[in-house]
């Protein structure tokens, strides 16, 4: 494993992804041991986080309000063994442990989501972080049981939207807040009430923002030149013939990133009858996005523009290149409508002790809008993804020392696009799973196995398909050392179905290969590639194994862990150096790879009063990956070391966080380093309570206070679009 330029190699930590303060609102202060209570959501028994046998964070309460962002990447990007893949200000989707895409399952509590985010880097997730009241990261072995796209981890977004208990009063909160990097308005509302057995949830939210303020210019002139030279020399070596290439031009912009304003709104609204022994209930929710891409991401009209100075002499060929040469800038206008039923049902003198169960409908679109120079607009390619998603599960009662759930999953979908960039078939997509857990208690000993058989088919709706089956299983131990650390040792073979852009982008769905005629291929605008798929693609398996240690009570608490991923049959896009028309071509192959990593964080009590508490925490994680048989993965996040320093008062607390991330040189292939910063970010509040029923609280949050240039390594965009400048967020919540 190659580290290099690693300033801080002791990574130490507690397993919590943030700290949750929610239950204490008056002090606000936050010990490790509550904190340690919590009863994780997404594990398959009802555990604190320090007994289950699952690499698992969660984000709740206070922490998540300090920490809340407008992505899922964006909020989670700071927790160990967390980084975001942005495309531009309006995209961040989660990296888990190096790996993301189809590689990380994203929850809405318990059941999938159906969207387009995995399919593009330029799409975002269609579940909304600022209406959550928890998020909960499952690393490791465990992430098996939700799902064969689980390999890197599982992020279950989990919210009240099917309330499952009463509650004594109604509960409301109202936030408005404003970001001056990009001068967004941003409020949210939540309502809670209940009227005998029946419970009932409101909620909504809406963001405005400007373009976004960062330090410099926003395209790296000098890197996107370097790469043009890398990939021309890199043309010559491998023999193709030399010809000229004009050069893609972009408006280049100062202080501000271009195109990078969004709006976007959502409401909610759920009710269940709630009874003695379970709950069933309903929701409906509608999310709308509209952000920009910044320039650079869309160049394709550029060269359609080339090709025509050129001279075709087909005319309908001339007629759509005209009709795009004009284009000036590309915005995303996303809307999705779910649909929730869930319920759940406690028995008494039986052997089920409990059975729960979730639907959710989907109705998904996704439309990539053209914005013309002389006026006027229209939608250049509709994504559309229609689907159902279902989990079921029984718990038994103990059985001696065991005890355990057992579940069936499934999921259909029907996917379509249509446009310009409809580079992959209609397709009907479905998963069927059957899966379980069963844990073995005994004195200082815990065990957990796991299994989960799933069958996979996509259908493009052509003579030519995918019909895989994918067996995972998996192990852990957890032993308690002493009554306040205990160690873990996980191992899972799991395996991950291939995707539908990986089977069958810009193939013949009835020749079942590539595309005859390169003129038939379709660009993907947001990577730059004609991307093409492999039919003959198998699964992936990933072989893997983890060791952890935990100190989860007193005055230092904290978490270790290292990891070892062998991933046989990583599939991925493979630049071969082979161009049509001046755009490269990639394929999708499969090539063995090894991800290694370790993280953690250790906190510190330096001060315990009745006046206030102070904690300082320092964290950190690292991941490394690379080719079985040479070259790195692209993309992966650069390490990260840091320290936080946390003061709770009575009413008020403050904390001043500071996180060094480091160069990244282990690029890939046709990829360069990027250098490393160091962010810098305090949060303040302070709560004034009423009647000891209601409270209104003031916050302050002060982002990258140093005003770096950040390149993320992790975009696709890093050349192109930085991650935001200095800001301040300062806002009002009022809780009743």
């Amino acid at each position: 494993m190659k580290i290099r330029n690693l300033k801080f190699t002791l990574f130490l930590g507690t397993p919590m992804l943030g700290i949750s303060g929610g239950a204490v609102f008056a002090e606000e202060e936050v010990h490790a041991e509550d904190r340690l209570e919590q009863i994780v959501v997404t594990a398959p028994f009802e555990q604190s986080e320090a007994e289950t046998a699952l690499p698992i964070g969660i984000l709740s309460g206070e922490a998540l309000q300090e920490k809340i962002g407008n992505s899922l990447g964006d909020t989670l990007k700071n927790e160990i063994g967390v980084n975001s893949a942005s495309f531009g200000t309006g995209v961040g989707q989660p990296i888990i442990r190096g790996q993301t895409g189809n590689r990380v399952t994203i929850l809405q509590n318990g059941v999938g989501v159906t969207d387009a985010s995995n399919l593009s880097p330029d799409h975002a997730n269609s579940v909304e972080a600022n209406l959550a009241e928890r998020l909960e990261v499952v690393r490791g072995p465990s992430t098996l049981l939700y799902g064969s796209g689980a390999i890197g981890g599982v992020v279950n977004v989990i919210d009240n939207r099917v309330p499952e208990t009463l509650v004594d009063s109604p509960e409301f909160v109202i936030q408005q807040s404003r970001n001056s990097v990009n001068n967004e308005d941003k409020a949210v509302i939540k309502l809670d009430a209940s009227a005998g057995n029946f419970a009932f949830h409101l909620d909504a939210f809406r963001r405005d923002s400007e373009n976004v303020d960062i330090s410099g210019f926003a395209i790296d002139e000098f890197a996107v030149e370097e790469l043009e030279e890398l990939a021309e020399a890199l043309h010559e070596e491998e023999g193709h013939d030399e010809e000229e290439h004009d050069e893609d031009e972009f408006e280049n912009t100062r202080g501000f990133i271009g195109n990078s304003d969004s709006e976007s709104d959502g409401a909610t609204l759920g009710f269940s009858w709630v009874g003695s022994n379970g709950f069933i209930g309903f929701s409906a929710n509608e999310l709308n996005n509209n952000y920009g891409l910044p320039p650079g991401t869309h160049g394709h009209h550029e060269e359609e523009e080339h090709d025509e100075e050129e001279g075709h002499d087909e005319g309908e060929d001339e007629h759509e290149e005209e009709a795009h040469e004009d284009v000036e800038f590309v915005r995303i206008g996303m809307e999705s409508r779910r649909y929730d039923i869930r319920g759940g049902f406690e028995f008494s003198d039986s052997w089920i002790d409990s059975v729960r169960g979730s639907l959710g409908f989907t109705d998904y679109e996704h439309g990539e809008i053209e914005f013309f120079e002389a006026g006027g607009s229209e939608v250049g390619t509709l994504f559309s993804n229609e689907g159902t998603e279902g989990r079921f599960t029984l718990s038994h009662v103990p059985i001696g020392d065991w005890t355990g759930v057992w579940g069936f999953q499934f999921s259909d979908t029907e996917f379509s696009a249509i446009g310009e960039e409809a580079f992959i078939p209609r397709s009907d997509i479905s998963s069927r799973a059957l899966f379980g857990v069963e844990r073995y208690t005994q004195g200082n000993l815990t065990a957990e196995l796991g299994f989960r058989f799933e069958d996979s088919d996509v259908d493009p709706n052509g003579s030519c398909g995918f019909d895989g089956n994918a067996t995972s299983l998996s192990g852990s131990v957890l032993y308690d050392v002493s009554s306040n650390s205990n160690v873990l040792v996980g191992m899972s073979r799991s395996e991950r179905a291939p995707s539908v852009e990986e089977l069958f982008s810009n193939t013949s769905s009835v020749a079942c290969t590539r595309f005859a005629d390169d003129e038939d291929l379709v660009l993907h605008a947001a990577t730059g590639l004609l991307e093409v798929g492999n039919p003959n693609l198998s699964e992936e398996t990933s072989n893997n194994i983890e060791f952890g240690y935990r100190l989860h009570s007193g005055a230092i608490t904290g978490e270790f862990s290292a990891y070892y991923n062998k991933i046989d049959d990583y599939i991925f896009l493979n630049l071969s150096g082979e161009e049509h028309e001046e755009q490269p071509i990639a394929s999708y192959l499969a090539k063995d790879a090894t991800f290694r990593g370790i993280e953690g964080e250790v906190s510190f009590s330096l001060m315990e009063r009745d006046s206030g508490s102070l904690a300082l925490s320092l964290f950190g994680d690292l991941v490394d990956a690379e080719f079985d048989s040479g070259g790195n993965v692209p993309r992966i996040p650069a390490a990260k070391v840091g320290a936080e320093l946390r003061y709770f008062g009575s009413n008020w607390s403050m904390h001043l966080h500071v996180t060094d991330v480091q160069r990244q040189d282990e690029a890939g292939d046709r990829e360069l380093g990027t250098d490393g910063y160091t962010l810098v970010s305090v949060y303040a509040d302070y709560h004034w309570s009423y009647n000891n029923d209601s409270e209104l609280k003031l916050f302050v949050r002060g982002d990258n206070l140093l005003d770096e240039e950040v390149r993320n390594h992790a975009s696709l965009l890093k050349n192109f679009s930085p991650e935001p400048g200095r800001g301040v967020t300062m806002g009002l919540r009022f809780e009743y």
